[in-house]
């Protein structure tokens, strides 16, 4: 096996060709993250992103884009913002994690949504989670058949905030992309304000991720997309989301609702607007990325089993660190902590496995 490591930009049609034909041989690589459009829009920003090309007697069997971070260990591209990692394969390509890291010149790859159907690397995770998706196939009255009577429930609820909705602030109206700059603005402050109230320091900013999100905004390809969903009650924007599609799915990632309106149910209003118009728009998969979350398990009804963990060169200080690591946030699960269990994980995936990437854009 060859392999070759190379920045985006240089990577010429005909490979990116051959990429989108990998995706579109395998099921497993339906998710938008696994286009090459969204490693390149990454790379404007960032320019310690890499491809590895592998070729198998001539011909290109897989690629894998990743930035490059200190001691030569390899984060996922797009870093916290890619819900679907690992490489993208040929169908039936057998590659070992020692094969992956050395064509790649990394001593570790780090992850943590890299689905198990990937064996070869899944095989040392350390966590396992999943990603539940709306099966909108045969449309969404074949889905509501399938559902049982909690969703019934629910679905009458949705019905009797959409009426007070309407009856507060004025009719609803339902858009399934609107690419102005005004509504992405609106999207982003109401977002960071759900943010904030959840306690959390991550922030959409005038950074990396916030650039990424820009260049997104305006991909309008065959196979991928950036969408700016909105759903309005007379004038006044009551939720928004900002996802990305691919040959049929799209991926639930940035939504965002008017706080002042939460009693009124607006964030799961939109997801139902969605499901209904998912068909006209040829969209036959709905992923909400990982996360167990209420609205998630209301409307999915599948999950694709995914794992965290990494791979890393035997012998190599990276496998030393990682594995040393590990015994001690095994050692320190263990421990009566209550509540606080997960803490020691979480810490080590920030300090040490995280696929978190720095504000440093280095080269």
């Amino acid at each position: 096996m060859k392999s070759t490591v190379l920045k985006p930009a240089e990577l010429t049609s005909d490979l990116l060709c051959r990429w989108r034909a990998l995706c579109r041989m395998s099921a497993i690589y339906r998710s938008p993250f696994y286009r090459p459009q969204f490693t390149l829009a990454v790379a404007d920003v960032r320019p310690d992103t890499r491809v590895a090309v592998y070729e198998d007697r001539g011909n290109v069997i897989g690629f894998l884009p990743f930035h490059t971070a200190r001691g030569g260990a390899g984060k996922p591209v797009g870093g916290q913002l890619n819900d679907y990692q690992g490489p993208v394969l040929v169908h039936g390509a057998r590659i070992e994690p020692r094969e992956l890291l050395e064509g790649a010149g990394l001593s570790s790859y780090d992850y943590n949504h890299l689905p198990t159907e990937i064996s070869g690397l899944s095989r040392g995770a350390t966590g396992f989670s999943s990603s539940p998706q709306m099966n909108l196939s045969e449309g969404y009255e074949a889905f509501v058949g399938r559902k049982d009577k909690s969703w019934t429930k629910a679905k009458r609820e949705i019905r009797r905030r959409c009426r007070k909705t309407e009856k507060e602030y004025g009719p609803l109206r339902f858009t399934f992309h609107d690419p102005s700059d005004a509504v992405f603005e609106r999207h982003i402050e109401m977002k960071n304000t759900l943010l904030e109230r959840a306690g959390t320091r991550f922030r959409i900013k005038r950074d990396w991720i916030g650039e990424v999100l820009q260049r997104l905004r305006h991909i309008e390809d065959e196979d991928f997309s950036a969408r700016m969903t909105t759903l309005h009650a007379g004038d006044h924007l009551l939720a928004a989301h900002f996802g990305l599609t691919a040959r049929g799915v799209w991926h639930w990632w940035f939504p965002s609702y008017d706080l002042a309106a939460y009693k009124l149910g607006p964030g799961i209003n939109l997801v139902d607007q969605c499901a209904m118009a998912a068909e006209e728009h040829g969209i036959d998969t709905i992923d909400f990325g990982r996360g167990d979350g209420a609205f998630k398990l209301l409307f999915a009804d599948r999950f694709v089993e995914l794992c965290e963990g990494t791979i890393a060169r035997p012998g190599s200080m990276a496998r030393l660190i990682r594995q040393g690591t590990q015994a001690v946030v095994s050692a320190a699960e263990s421990l009566p902590l209550g509540q606080y269990k997960s803490y020691p994980r979480r810490a080590a995936a920030r300090l040490v496995s995280g696929v978190t990437l720095p504000d440093r854009k280095h080269t």
